[in-house]
């Protein structure tokens, strides 16, 4: 009882920050379909979905020669030549064939994810951020913090909540107490691979529709495609989705844009959503590779 209990501590400190960027890998995972399986699919084990009629991946975008930016994408690098880690192979542009695999090719990085809904023109929002370094290789280890403001009928709210893997110790912080938790050698090895942000350049490539600017002169490609907003509520917790739902509704279009570099290694995802009583805009920022 009490290591299941262990179990259910760390899956919930993991997803208190993590919900946001994993909101946004969703929407890249499921693409135009309403992430049906997705609410039965803990946050932290999304990133290593795969198709299972599509095992390797294989990139099925469009190439769009001489494609320009997105609007409200930011500067980044593209997928250029080969898989991560191996320089080969890959799909269009370099996309990833297969789930990568964390190894001496990446070790850390660091990563700053954004998401706000507002609310109709009386000024009302949610706005969550999150901070995040990540080690991956040899061992994985991570420090997040995430900031929920939250702004209704005039008065504004906070939580912070932070979490800490170091070792297989898990340190999470729900906004007014801290618990710590003692990962398993399973847990601690789902995680290394989640987070490995080049999961996000491997299933855009499987995702209908995208399509792919060519490599400019320093090898940035920016790739874009459209999903639905049913993906993302299937991820936030109950009473946000519901709150949110009848404002921006699931069948409603969520366009996505990506930059990657050569190697796979995404540098920016923008996501944004405009409904009838509100608006929806995300982005996470990748950087400090190492």
């Amino acid at each position: 009882m009490k290591r299941r209990t262990d179990r259910a501590i760390a899956i919930s400190a993991v997803t208190a920050v993590a919900v946001v960027p994993t909101v946004i890998l969703m929407v890249v995972k499921v693409g135009g379909d309403s992430a049906k399986d997705a609410g039965s699919m803990p946050p932290a084990a999304a990133m290593a979905q795969r198709d299972r009629t599509n095992p390797n991946g294989t990139a099925s975008g469009t190439v769009s020669p001489g494609a320009s930016t997105a609007p409200g994408a930011g500067p980044g690098n593209g997928p250029g030549s080969g898989a991560p880690g191996t320089g080969n192979g890959g799909g269009a542009h370099g996309l990833p064939t297969a789930p990568p695999q964390p190894g001496p090719s990446l070790h850390s990085f660091t990563r700053k994810t954004d998401m706000k809904v507002t609310i109709g023109s009386g000024g009302d929002y949610q706005h969550a951020t999150e901070t995040a370094s990540f080690t991956l290789w040899p061992k994985f280890a991570m420090s997040a913090t995430g900031v929920t403001q939250t702004m209704q009928n005039g008065e504004l709210s906070k939580v912070t909540k932070k979490v800490i893997v170091s070792g297989n110790t898990l340190r999470g912080y729900d906004g007014t107490k801290w618990t710590t938790s003692t990962l398993t050698a399973a847990q601690l090895g789902r995680l290394q691979n989640e987070s490995d942000p080049r999961q996000f350049t491997f299933m855009i490539g499987t995702l209908p529709g995208m399509t792919a600017s060519e490599p400019d002169a320093s090898g940035r490609t920016n790739f874009t495609a459209q999903a639905l907003m049913g993906s993302v509520y299937a991820l936030l917790p109950q009473e946000t989705a519901a709150r949110f739902r009848p404002l921006v509704p699931d069948g409603t279009g969520c366009g996505l844009d990506l930059w990657a570099d050569s190697r796979a290694r995404p540098t920016s995802i923008v996501l944004n959503a405009q409904g009838p009583g509100a608006s929806f805009n995300g982005s996470m920022a990748f950087g400090s590779y190492r």
